[in-house]
């Protein structure tokens, strides 16, 4: 399968080479959380779930993240690439999105 290079690769799918490479830390990647169950974070490949499920998926996706050693490192990263979908450092992809909007919006003083 080929990765679309718009697409950010969910630190869940990444390798810990990729994710050194991508976070660029000089003082040693912590393994991120969602690389143990890496549905948890970014949904089922093969089916599709009910509004339930995704919602309950989520709310335990967020609770790992919050306790996740790269947890900021996700964060930046996911802020600076803008993902389309998923859960990332406890937050929905959309969230990320509307954050970022925000502050393009901000007036600088």
């Amino acid at each position: 399968m080929t990765q679309n290079p718009n697409r950010p690769i969910h630190p869940a799918r990444m390798s810990l080479a990729e994710i050194e490479a991508t976070w660029q830390t000089d003082d040693g990647t912590p393994l991120p959380e969602c690389t143990y169950d890496p549905e948890l974070h970014t949904g089922p490949r093969l089916t599709i779930e009910s509004t339930e499920e995704r919602t309950a998926r989520e709310a335990v996706a967020r609770e790992v993240c919050a306790t996740c050693p790269a947890l900021s490192l996700c964060e930046q990263y996911a802020r600076r690439t803008r993902p389309t979908s998923g859960i990332w450092a406890g937050l929905p992809a959309a969230a990320l999105t509307t954050y970022n909007t925000d502050l393009a919006d901000m007036e600088v003083a």
